[in-house]
C-alpha cells in the first residue's frame, strides 16, 4: 500500500513539473520573451508610424498628421504590408494637404527578449495641394491659387524596437524619403516614432 501511494505521489510530482516547465517555455507567448514572439509567421502587426499628431506653433500654423500601418509575416521575420500617410498644415492664409500610399517589405532582426531592429523599404505615391488665398486687384475680392504635385518616392524606415509587454511594440529610429520623379525631387530625413501591437491570425 505504501508503494502505491509513493508511487502516486511521485508520478503526480512528474506530471507538475512538466506542466510547470512546459508553462516557462519562452517560445510560449506567457511574456517572458515577447520579441521572440514578435515576427513569427501568420501575425499582423498594426501601428502608426507617425502617432496622431495635431500642434499649432506661434507662427499660428495648425498641423494634423497621421499614419496608419498594416504589415503581416508570411514567413518567420518577413513581412510585407503598406502604410497610408494624411498630413494637413494651415498657415495663415495658405492651406497644404499630403496624402500617400504605398506598400512596403521588412525583416524583423531580434537582438535580446525585449529588443529588436524591424527594417523596412517601401515605395509610395503622393498627391500634394498647396492652395493660397491672395488679395485681388479689389481689396474685397480674394483669389485662391491651387499648385497640385505628385510623386513617387523611396521609402526607409529602420527603428530599433522595444517590446515591453506581448503583443504591443514601440520603436524609434532613422527614415529617409526620396522623391523618384517630378522635376523638384527632394529627399527628407530624420527620427521617426512608431507605435502598436500584433495579433495572431
Amino acid at each position: 500500500m505504501q508503494r502505491k501511494v509513493f508511487g502516486f505521489v511521485t508520478l503526480m510530482s512528474v506530471l507538475m513539473l512538466a506542466r510547470a516547465g512546459a508553462a516557462q517555455d519562452p517560445t510560449v507567448d506567457t511574456g517572458a520573451g515577447p520579441s521572440r514572439a514578435f515576427g513569427h509567421s501568420g501575425q499582423l502587426a498594426l501601428s502608426s508610424d507617425v502617432a496622431l499628431l495635431i500642434q499649432r506653433n506661434s507662427n499660428d500654423a495648425t498641423t494634423i498628421q497621421f499614419a496608419p500601418a498594416a504589415d503581416y509575416f508570411v514567413i518567420d521575420n518577413f513581412s510585407i504590408g503598406g502604410v497610408i500617410l494624411f498630413d494637413y498644415t494651415q498657415a495663415q492664409n495658405t492651406d497644404s494637404t499630403r496624402f500617400s500610399i504605398g506598400p512596403r517589405v521588412g525583416y524583423n532582426i531580434p537582438f535580446t527578449d525585449m529588443i529588436g531592429l524591424w527594417p523596412k523599404l517601401g515605395f509610395s505615391y503622393t498627391h500634394t495641394n498647396i492652395s493660397t488665398e491672395v488679395e485681388g486687384r479689389d481689396d474685397d475680392t480674394e483669389l485662391s491659387i491651387s499648385s497640385p504635385g505628385n510623386h513617387i518616392s523611396l521609402n526607409l524606415f529602420a527603428p530599433l524596437m522595444f517590446h515591453p509587454v506581448p503583443h504591443f511594440f514601440v520603436g524609434f529610429g532613422p527614415f529617409l524619403d526620396a522623391d523618384l520623379s517630378g522635376d523638384n525631387k527632394t529627399t527628407t530625413f530624420g527620427g521617426r516614432l512608431t507605435l502598436g501591437g500584433w495579433l495572431e491570425l
